[in-house]
């Protein structure tokens, strides 16, 4: 038994994962797919590549912690072929860094898997393919910044961002704040290949004007940085790059509450049980290029959304379904509608 079609290292989750294999004689063929880094599944065999992917125990560190991520049979078969992806995707957990700048490990956003197939009837060897690692968003696996925003950017001065690199070999990240005449520099450095989150906090940078963030080959984002305003909300979501971008939006056009009621009726009337409370909140952006927009479009169809605060990242829904991008002859604003993941209850009796 053979594998004859194995993923690109790097390959995007947002595409399909093409496997194959082949055997000499027409039988059943038995597919696991199993977590690298969740150690080794009963049943599974060895299930890792000969370089010994499996060496972090039976736990994984995100998700229910199994290694076995699916399994598949075909029968009466001499080739196979499928599509992991979908059993990989689900393994995705994104939480965004939090502390000051400088890199942070990107637990949850990529999936190291093995994949082994095997006949029934314990004749033919079983086929491992090595294990690799897969990235989340629709991006090619190259070294780069990994962003759906543009390269040049506003940040108010009591905010955060947070970029996305991938790299194939050690990175050096330096941070240049400019104010006036002057001009600071800080270098950060990651020394292992693969992907990492770089957190950039305006705070560690009182004064700045402007500020760059260099990251070699990797590319380049340059901030303008604006007076923190009281109001403003600024969201953070992960994007189809695979990424966790921010955007502060200037303006609360609404705040609405919305209370759904439970009533029973007795001798003196109706009397209200319970209730439900949601709350919704109108967000307006800044009038923006295409450029800017297309990317805070993708609000509509994320997987995940937060309203960023000083400490905490506070997860939300949005109720937005579509947006306008482009308008003839003049620039656009953006409308988004958040709410908090769950209602709040009340019962009264």
């Amino acid at each position: 038994m053979l594998f004859t079609r194995i993923p690109q290292q790097y390959a995007p989750l947002g595409g399909e994962l093409r496997y194959a294999v082949s055997q000499e004689t027409a039988g059943n063929i038995d597919i696991r797919i199993v977590d690298a880094a969740a150690g080794s599944a009963a049943g599974i065999g060895a299930a890792v590549s000969p370089g010994g992917a499996d060496r972090a125990g039976t736990r994984g560190p995100v998700g229910d912690g199994s290694a076995l991520l699916g399994a598949k049979r075909f029968a009466a078969v001499a080739e196979a072929a499928f599509d992991a992806a979908p059993y990989l995707r689900r393994r995705l957990h994104f939480t965004p860094a939090t502390g000051r700048t400088g890199f942070y490990p990107a637990e949850g956003r990529t999936v190291t898997a093995v994949v082994e197939a095997a006949g029934t009837d314990g004749e033919a060897a079983a086929a491992v393919a090595p294990a690799r690692t897969f990235l989340p968003g629709d991006a090619p696996g190259t070294p780069g910044l990994r962003t759906s925003m543009p390269l040049v950017r506003l940040i108010p001065e009591d905010a955060c961002d947070e970029l996305t690199l991938l790299t194939d070999g050690p990175c050096i990240v330096t941070v240049t704040a400019e104010a006036g005449d002057t001009a600071t520099a800080e270098s950060y450095r990651a020394s292992e290949a693969g992907l990492h989150l770089f957190r950039l906090d305006m705070r560690d940078f009182p004064g700045a004007e402007r500020v760059t963030v260099d990251a070699g080959t990797c590319g380049t984002v340059v901030y303008s940085v604006t007076p923190a305003v009281q109001g403003q909300v600024r969201l953070a979501w992960r994007s189809s790059a695979g990424s966790v971008e921010h955007y502060t939006f200037p303006i609360v056009r609404t705040t609405t509450v919305r209370t759904e009621r439970r009533e029973a009726e007795g001798p003196q009337g109706r009397v209200v049980a319970a209730a439900e409370t949601d709350r919704e909140i109108v967000l307006v952006s800044a009038y923006e290029t295409r450029s800017m927009l297309e990317p805070l479009a993708e609000l509509t169809a994320t997987a995940a959304a937060w309203i960023v605060t000083e400490k905490r990242y506070i997860p939300v829904d949005i109720a937005t379904e579509e947006a306008v991008v482009q308008r003839r002859g003049t620039l656009s604003c953006l409308e988004i509608a958040i709410r908090p993941k769950r209602k709040k209850h009340a019962a009264w009796n």
